[in-house]
């Protein structure tokens, strides 16, 4: 009788292990996943493509998924309603380098890079350096000369944007400084009306303009040309430091499991490949990157490094 006991407990033992050791990610999904991002819907590219691979995001995973815009703060309060959030898998940040990374550097965040997962990077803006289109000057080097003895406004996102950063390290390899003003929008106007002389924009905000010949691009904030401008040389190109893409990431809060996070990843980037998809994201000027979990997580500890020295050498960490 004891011997059967003992097999009994035994028994009871294993299949409760057995029962731990079950992954949650065989049940996950099991309710409705939201996806926050942290800017307003208006033209905002990836409110528009994640929108369109809802229907299919939401067939392959079982469970409806929605999209939210939780705007302010310059994408700080989206991308912290997220690093608050339960690490269940049922709330994703689909955020940009901004606020994920180069903010929280400077010292303005209530989160740190660490509270969040990588799930990937799934596309990149196309910034670029544009002037008036009588501005005397059409490159960086003419630029730099120009400054030496004329002031010069910059118009940008503001100081932990990555554009910003950019334009800050061609004035320092250029020998001079910008009046800079941060502005909520950015467009040709604040060119055309003389309001700036210079500003840190997306191709599609200053595309028609350039055509006109009222707005010029001087160089493009990307490690590689855009075809819609093939002749104009990236910032690293014409020798005025680094070019580092404006990219868009998908990211789940610190302790989310890992089995979770590997399934989201397949299901998302296998719905990219969809060809409607792939045309939605060409349409909004948005590049595609298409970058998994663990290759983002080593480019983002790259650029956090990088960024890190670049924002102390011009004083714009916050002492704490």
């Amino acid at each position: 009788m004891k011997k059967l006991a003992c097999i009994t407990i035994a028994a009871f033992m294993l299949v409760g292990l057995c029962l731990t050791a079950t992954p949650v990610v065989a049940k996950w999904p099991t309710k409705p996943i939201i996806i926050t991002i942290p800017w307003p819907p208006g033209n905002d590219a990836s409110t528009i493509i994640s929108n369109g691979m809802v229907p299919l995001l939401s067939k392959e995973l079982g469970v409806p998924v929605k999209v939210i815009n939780k705007a302010g703060g310059r994408g700080i309060l989206g991308t912290n309603f997220v690093a608050q959030s339960k690490p269940d898998g049922y709330t994703v940040a689909l955020s940009s380098i901004g606020p994920m990374l180069t903010q929280p550097i400077r010292g303005v965040t209530p989160y740190k890079i660490d509270d969040f997962e990588p799930i990937g990077l799934v596309w990149a803006s196309s910034f670029l350096l544009a002037a008036r289109g009588d501005a005397p000057y059409n490159n960086l080097k003419e630029l730099s000369e120009y400054a030496k003895t004329h002031e010069l406004k910059l118009g940008h996102w503001g100081l932990g944007a990555v554009p910003t950063l950019i334009a800050m390290n061609v004035a320092d390899k250029g020998g001079f400084q910008w009046k800079e003003t941060a502005f909520g929008d950015l467009n040709a106007l604040l060119l055309t009306s003389g309001d700036m002389d210079v500003i840190t924009v997306s191709i599609k905000y200053v595309a028609d303009y350039v055509k006109t010949k009222q707005v010029k691009v001087l160089a493009i904030m990307n490690p590689v040309r855009y075809d819609v401008f093939p002749e104009v040389p990236t910032v690293s190109e014409q020798g005025f430091g680094k070019d580092y893409s404006v990219w868009f990431g998908l990211f789940m809060p610190k302790g989310t499991q890992a089995e979770i996070r590997k399934k989201f990843e397949d299901v998302w980037f296998k719905v990219m490949e969809d060809p409607k998809i792939a045309k939605l994201i060409k349409n909004t000027g948005a590049i595609p990157i298409k970058m998994r979990g663990e290759e983002a997580k080593k480019k983002i500890a790259d650029e956090r490094a990088y960024f890190t020295k670049v924002m102390k050498q011009l004083n714009l960490i916050k002492k704490q």
